[in-house]
């Protein structure tokens, strides 16, 4: 899991990164990252991030998301692309019109294994999510988006929308969300329907917002009533109350880069309350230029004491069968 860079397009409440300090990663890094964790077995790329990944230029080489994609792809990686998109161009290709994301050539769309788009421009002034012309014979689409709040901070510029009355800076954290989700229920089932009928993805995933543990009942239950009245044939509701785990080996399979180099267990460790809507110190493994020592030392919990960092983890039930594992119980 790479997240080439922190700058993105949109500000949405549900976003666990809460400010942005316009980094990326050097391109020659995560070539020499990946070419190092292609020794351990590396089969796979997601390429995501805290912002925007087709957003992406490496400020040394000058190299783009294009770039990235075709050498992934040259070293025989599958990769998979999370994004929220960008307005549509249309390009010339294979003798044909074909539209694609800005600067993301239809040849690159063509290289992904997978893209999961989010749809955070329904909240968002253009009201649309942006859907290149995906060949499914070559890319699995989905779709995603996040139940939530809308709180607006004018305090905070890096994060003009934040998730819950906690994330206010300058108003009474007493008031009541600018706009709230059940308000937009209705709304939201006919646009994601149209989503569905339109462009026919693999699946489309509804999901509570990981910040309000609270609320994640209520609105699974919203959720899945939406999912029900669209086609839950393609509509699915996913589940991840946080509860921290007994033991953390998912980095070991699932090394998360972040923009700032270094490596961490998974990406839900944003998600602690301890760690500020950040990539935080207690959570980071190593720098990636460190990154085989994790494979070349004895196989050990990730964070030493999950029960005190992790109380925000999303990912227990995966770290619960990877400690089966490495017990020898499967």
């Amino acid at each position: 899991h790479v997240m080439l860079t922190d700058i993105c397009n949109h500000s949405c409440a549900f976003c666990s990164v809460q400010s942005r300090a316009g980094d990326s990663l050097a391109f020659d890094d995560v070539m020499t990252y990946l070419d190092t964790l292609s020794a351990y077995g590396l089969k796979a790329v997601i390429l995501s991030g805290g912002g925007n990944p087709i957003l992406y230029k490496c400020k040394k080489t000058g190299k783009n998301f294009n770039d990235v994609v075709d050498a992934i792809s040259e070293r025989g990686l599958e990769i998979g692309l999370i994004t929220n998109g960008m307005p549509l161009r249309e390009y010339i290709y294979d003798n044909s019109f074909r539209e694609s994301w800005g600067t993301v050539r239809p040849a690159t769309l063509d290289k992904l294994t997978w893209v999961r788009i989010s749809m955070a421009g329904l909240d968002h002034d253009e009201r649309e999510v942006y859907v290149p012309d995906i060949d499914p014979s070559k890319t699995a689409l989905g779709f995603s988006y996040v139940a939530h709040d809308l709180y607006v901070e004018p305090a905070d510029p890096h994060h003009g929308k934040v998730s819950t009355r906690l994330d206010l800076l300058s108003v009474d954290r007493d008031r009541t969300p600018d706009l709230s989700f059940e308000s937009r229920i209705c709304e939201l089932t006919g646009q994601i329907n149209h989503y569905v009928k339109t462009y026919h993805p693999r699946y489309i995933r509804l999901l509570p917002n990981c910040l309000e543990p609270p609320m994640i009942p209520l609105r699974c239950g919203q959720l899945q009533a939406m999912a029900n009245a669209i086609d839950p044939n393609v509509v699915f509701v996913q589940q991840k109350p946080p509860k921290a785990p007994h033991a953390c080996y998912l980095g070991y399979i699932h090394p998360v880069l972040n923009t700032c180099g270094g490596v961490f267990p998974c990406d839900s460790c944003v998600l602690n309350e301890a760690a500020g809507h950040k990539f935080a110190n207690p959570w980071r493994i190593c720098h990636w230029s460190e990154v085989a020592k994790l494979y070349e030392q004895p196989i050990h919990s990730l964070i030493t004491d999950p029960s005190k960092l992790c109380p925000g983890c999303v990912f227990t039930h995966s770290n619960d069968i990877l400690e089966s594992v490495v017990n020898g119980g499967m």
